[in-house]
């Protein structure tokens, strides 16, 4: 699990990173984002017990996002979670740490026409590291989905004794693509599960696809009656590729949908791509949400992501487009990368 740093790579990012265009109507352009540091994460399966050189492994890198102040983990498949308080951290970090492996998970995900848990049911793998930089908690599962949540230094890594996860209880949500006005028979059903990790405290919502997303918090008692989730309102977000400065006829719009977990308040974004962002919600806010509101689009980024084994940053490496929304029915800001991959923060 060693960590990329790259002798005068500070320098190769300000100019092989791009920064979207704003559109004409924005008086001043976004600023650049700031890569940080950068990871290289493995993930075993259900049936690997030790890592290997088999086991699977993504590049991943970390930018500050200067317009916010946020944090954006990004892997090399485009996938991305964003982490608050990233203002005060270090653009690149100086003499940055490897992340800790801290212990790993099994948990067994239904698929949305599977009733019931069987011996047949889907087992996804995960693993948990700290981000030693950050104190951040750094989620991955073996489909090469990533979560993040605050979290400390310091704590004795590996987990001491890892407890086994808690399954709290489970979602079926709808998601339209995009364009799509109404929900229908042809309307794809995802199926979500509710865990508690004991080892950390977090609960971590996964989708039959194998994307994630954590939450602090409340939880009902772990087999109780699962109360069904209210549906809030519906979003189309674009995300323009990497590289391209303006929006066009070809930027692919993805449809969202915003649900509210009624068995903790939890705000619950899905993706018709099958990734997922969960945050603090409000319990009493109407559902339907009444006379809903536009995404209000902030500002749009291009992150350029290396590959596992990929040293350095050239000409060939991936860039990804990722676009920054506000969500003014719920005060959230909204990351979506061109592969459709999402990511809530509360707005400050």
């Amino acid at each position: 699990m060693s960590r990329r740093l790259l002798p005068g790579l500070a320098g190769a990012l300000v100019g092989g990173l791009l920064l979207s265009a704003a559109p004409a109507s924005f008086a001043q352009a976004p600023k650049p984002p700031q890569w940080t540091h950068a990871f290289d994460l493995k993930c075993r399966n259900s049936k690997e017990a030790t890592f290997s050189d088999k086991t699977k492994a993504w590049g991943m890198e970390v930018f500050r996002d200067d317009n916010n102040g946020d944090g954006v983990y990004i892997l090399e498949n485009g996938q991305l979670a964003v982490a608050r308080g990233f203002a005060g951290v270090a653009a690149p970090v100086k003499d940055s740490k490897s992340p800790s492996w801290m212990h790993g998970l099994d948990l067994k995900v239904r698929r949305a026409n599977e009733p019931e848990f069987t011996d047949k049911t889907q087992v996804l793998s995960l693993e948990v590291f700290r981000d030693e930089n950050t104190g951040n908690w750094i989620y991955i599962t073996e489909k090469g989905y990533v979560a993040v949540a605050p979290g400390e230094k310091g704590l004795l890594a590996p987990t001491a004794s890892p407890k086994a996860p808690v399954w709290v209880h489970g979602l079926d949500l709808k998601c339209r693509k995009g364009g799509e006005k109404a929900f229908d028979n042809n309307t794809k059903v995802y199926s979500i599960e509710v865990f508690r990790d004991e080892n950390t405290g977090l609960l971590v919502y996964i989708c039959e696809t194998g994307a994630i997303s954590l939450a602090p918090g409340e939880a009902a008692a772990a087999g109780a009656k699962s109360k069904a989730p209210e549906w809030l309102h519906g979003l189309d977000l674009k995300c323009r590729e990497g590289g391209k400065k303006d929006f066009d006829k070809q930027t692919r719009t993805f449809g969202l949908e915003v649900f509210r977990d009624e068995n903790n308040g939890n705000w619950i974004y899905i993706c018709e791509t099958g990734t997922l962002a969960v945050l603090a919600g409000n319990k009493t806010a109407k559902a339907p949400t009444p006379m809903p509101r536009e995404p209000r689009w902030t500002h749009g980024l291009d992150l350029k992501v290396r590959r596992y084994g990929e040293a350095e940053f050239s000409p060939k490496t991936k860039v990804f487009g990722v676009e920054v929304f506000r969500d003014e029915n719920t005060d959230t800001v909204l990351y979506i990368s061109e592969v459709g991959s999402i990511s809530a923060a509360a707005a400050k």
